[in-house]
């Protein structure tokens, strides 16, 4: 657990749900989140205060509710195993947990990897007395030029009830249902026209597959909060006095994933470096530098022996293979430039290969994969050096305990998710720092080779 500048570091935990019981909690589509009483009180949070919610490069607002009895029996209690293999004897301080309901939840990235932690901090005491949240007069939502053409007449026919007592801020992605009788005629109106197709047989459909599989109207609109009056508030909250309007703005305004989409390529840095941590081999080739963002480029090559007992047991290596397919490596890296600026890690990385074992002749299985990290945001053209660190190198482990356990039962119809029965992973560290200094060169531009 960490505190810093007032900020405290929360691990994010998710309650369990039983399909065959209608338990849905009356929170889950608010901007709420919930923590231990205990932790409450030792920071000295109040019930319903409005805090922050940071996450690696988003941040949010949300209300601060206690965990009741019935939260605390619904969320996984246990903690992940960590091994750290420069000091065994290390033991890792877990944070604090935390219950992040939908909306805020879509409105903050992640931190950590496997920690799955955010931070959590308070404002000042005059901004968080429920009688002093300002409210929302005028909301400005981002929407698209298509939305109208495909939807005709939506703006009418929204439930703003839905969102009544959310706590916004600038920039919010936010959900909005359309009105039940407007999305039902929609939707029959589109089998409708679906079964009038030629090239289509609705009764076929219908007889031939669930109506999942039919094509289905939108059931809401996401959109992306542009602007709020009053301004100048860190927070505002909807309540029915709240009116609605709409102005047309890019695609990646509501969308997020289209956030780090590189741009224009302006630079490639070749960074040509490899280091061996125990049986892995990581290959760091280059950095991709975009007008809006940053790619490193990295591979990690794993040479994992096998006893030879397990070797000869054909059950043990079916299961150490499907076990392999879910294990990796991952590189907790820091980048910045010799003017002190430094470039945030997005948590956001790609990735492609697999184990190619086992190999009978090295009794090894062989893991090979490649890898990209995105920082934000562009680097400094003036920067003439940057400077990468590998903080510690992880790995997620599958728990080898199951490798000696019978095959589970087959699974029930809908049922209470038994995640006190399934084996969590054990995450091993090598702990660094490996520091490379890597020359900046940058490309003349046409004006400086004519001049």
């Amino acid at each position: 657990m960490t505190e810093n500048n007032n900020s405290i570091e929360f691990r994010v935990i998710h309650k369990r749900r039983n399909r065959n019981e209608n338990n849905d909690d009356p929170h889950q589509c608010k901007t709420i989140v919930k923590i231990e009483p205990h932790y409450m009180q030792r920071f000295g949070i109040k019930e319903g205060e409005i805090v922050k919610i940071s996450g690696n490069t988003k941040n949010t607002v949300a209300m601060c509710l206690p965990m009741s009895d019935s939260d605390l029996q619904e969320i996984d209690t246990r903690e992940i195993e960590v091994e750290f293999l420069n000091n065994p004897e290390k033991k890792v301080q877990h944070p604090p947990k935390i219950i992040l309901y939908g909306p805020v939840s879509c409105n903050v990235d992640i931190l950590g990897g496997w920690k799955q932690t955010i931070n959590l901090s308070k404002f000042p005491e005059s901004q968080i007395k429920s009688e002093s949240i300002p409210e929302a007069e005028l909301v400005t939502l981002a929407t698209v030029n298509i939305a109208e053409k495909t939807m005709p007449g939506y703006h009418s026919h929204l439930d703003y009830s839905e969102i009544m007592g959310f706590v916004v801020t600038n920039d919010d992605r936010i959900d909005i249902p359309f009105q039940k009788e407007w999305h039902e005629k929609k939707q029959q109106e589109m089998w409708e026209k679906e079964n009038q197709h030629p090239s289509s047989d609705i009764g076929t459909i219908r007889g031939n597959r669930s109506s999942s599989h039919l094509p289905s109207f939108p059931k809401s609109f996401q959109s992306a909060i542009v602007d709020v009056t009053p301004e100048g508030k860190p927070f505002w909250k909807i309540t029915e006095n709240t009116r609605f309007e709409f102005k047309d703005a890019n695609l990646a305004k509501i969308f997020d994933p289209y956030r780090f989409t590189p741009k224009k390529l302006v630079n490639v840095v070749s960074i040509s470096k490899q280091i061996l941590v125990d049986d892995t081999e990581f290959t760091i080739p280059s950095l991709e530098v975009y007008s809006n963002m940053m790619k490193l480029i990295w591979y990690s090559y794993q040479r994992i022996k096998i006893p030879e007992s397990d070797f000869t047991d054909i059950r043990k290596m079916n299961h150490m293979n499907r076990m392999m397919r879910n294990e990796h490596p991952r590189l907790i890296i820091t980048l910045e430039d010799d003017l002190g600026n430094r470039y945030a890690s997005t948590n956001e990385s790609g990735g492609g290969g697999g184990s190619s074992g086992p190999d009978p002749t090295t009794m090894e299985i062989i893991s090979n994969y490649s890898w990209h990290s995105i920082f934000s945001s562009t680097l400094d053209p003036k920067a003439k050096e940057i400077i990468l660190t590998i903080k510690e190198v992880q790995w997620v482990r599958q728990n080898t305990t199951s490798m000696n356990m019978p095959p589970p039962p087959p699974r029930p119809s809908p049922h209470m998710t038994p995640i006190e029965n399934t084996l969590l992973p054990k995450i091993v560290i090598a702990e660094g720092p490996w520091t490379f200094n890597v020359p900046v060169h940058w490309q003349k531009s046409s004006s400086d080779e004519a001049s």
